[in-house]
């Protein structure tokens, strides 16, 4: 039975492809998984484009924003990964990591010159859902840094109608 990074290297070796390149789908898993040195392999491979999307449109900077995996994140950005890159639903990597409470995630993407205020196919954008799951210090980072809370989404809610308690008396504080 294999254990640990045995079983990734294996399954690595399993799936080269006949060219002698990894598969799109390996890199997908690994960043969900946070899986860092076969990124870190898979990135070495340099016949891929780390901008590609799955089917949903997540690329590799996606998963790795929405699972928490800030090594891979910075990871990716250092090798050129586009920070404002949209899935199928056009979230970028900011809206995923606002969305799943992400903070150290959202402060490397907003140094790396994110649009705070990109709207999603719901017209949402990062702060929506920062509000929403109740992320008050990422919606106060937000702010910070220039996101908008008058951006009504196609249902008519801006951030601060999607805040809960009293979360929205102290974001209207902060705005």
């Amino acid at each position: 039975m294999l254990f640990g990074d045995w079983a990734c290297t294996i399954q690595f070796l399993y799936r080269r492809t006949t060219s002698g390149s990894l598969a799109m789908e390996d890199i997908f898993h690994w960043c969900r998984e946070g899986n860092a040195f076969q990124v870190r392999v898979w990135l070495d491979d340099t016949e891929h484009d780390m901008n590609q999307g799955d089917d949903h449109g997540f690329s590799p900077l996606h998963w790795a924003a929405k699972e928490g995996h800030a090594n891979i994140v910075d990871m990716l950005i250092v090798r050129g990964s586009r920070v404002n890159a949209t899935n199928m639903g056009d979230d970028t990597a900011l809206h995923l990591a606002a969305a799943h409470g992400h903070r150290d995630i959202v402060h490397m993407l907003l140094k790396r010159k994110m649009d705070v205020n990109a709207i999603n196919e719901h017209g949402n954008t990062p702060l929506h859902y920062a509000c929403f799951w109740g992320y008050q210090a990422i919606a106060e980072d937000l702010i910070a840094s220039g996101a908008l809370v008058s951006i009504a989404n196609k249902y008519g809610e801006t951030p601060l109608d999607k805040c809960k308690g009293h979360m929205g008396i102290r974001l209207r504080d902060v705005s």
